[in-house]
């Protein structure tokens, strides 16, 4: 699977929402030019919009370090760092469903699951069961998993999207996440969209 940079964007002023999503625009569009981006989706949380999230999908971890390490995005994490708080979550990508193809309007939300001792197995099958029970269900556009690498130790992250709300809370209701929710801990954020489209692998400038 691929590797996945999960970064969380607190703003230090909220007033300074129109700045940042420029300069983030700005430097996604350089981004999907460079070797090994895969493509990405970043949120805005709709119950704390000074936070965003971003999930970029690399085609392997050694394409990323390679863009780290150079002097353009030093100078645009430089910028970032003046108008945000920035947590990086570098982790490896385990599961992915598809279902509708994405469109404007589709609420998305962002899982953040803690597991705790030996039942991280245990949790992906879980995660699947739910994933595969979700995907039949009308309005179910996509799911993403990842597992963090060092950052959260028994943390994984899932983005999943759907059709609307109504959608994504008959998917809580099944006995699927049922079993998923026993085997961790779980913060959920609903978010919209602000740019990048992971279930279409949208091209520059979406």
């Amino acid at each position: 699977m691929s590797f996945t940079v999960i970064n969380t964007f607190t703003l230090l002023d909220p007033a300074g929402a129109e700045e940042f999503e420029a300069r983030f625009l700005s430097h996604v569009e350089w981004m999907r030019a460079q070797p090994g981006f895969v493509a990405h989706q970043a949120v805005r949380s709709t119950e704390r919009p000074e936070v965003y999230v971003n999930l970029g999908w690399w085609e392997r971890p050694e394409d990323f370090q390679k863009v780290l390490a150079g002097a353009t995005f030093q100078e645009h994490a430089e910028e970032f760092h003046k108008i945000v708080a920035v947590e990086a979550d570098p982790s490896m990508g385990i599961a992915r469903f598809d279902g509708a193809p994405g469109q404007p309007g589709d609420v998305l939300f962002v899982d953040s699951f803690t597991v705790e001792g030996d039942s991280a197995d245990a949790f992906v099958k879980a995660f699947h069961a739910h994933a595969g029970a979700a995907a039949a269900l009308d309005g179910f556009v996509a799911a993403d998993l990842a597992k963090s690498l060092f950052a959260r130790p028994g943390g994984f992250t899932a983005l999943t999207r759907w059709r609307d709300a109504e959608s994504a809370l008959a998917a809580t209701a099944l006995p699927e996440y049922a079993a998923l929710a026993a085997l961790a801990e779980v913060r959920t954020t609903p978010a919209a969209h602000v740019a990048g489209n992971r279930a279409e692998f949208a091209p520059a400038g979406a």
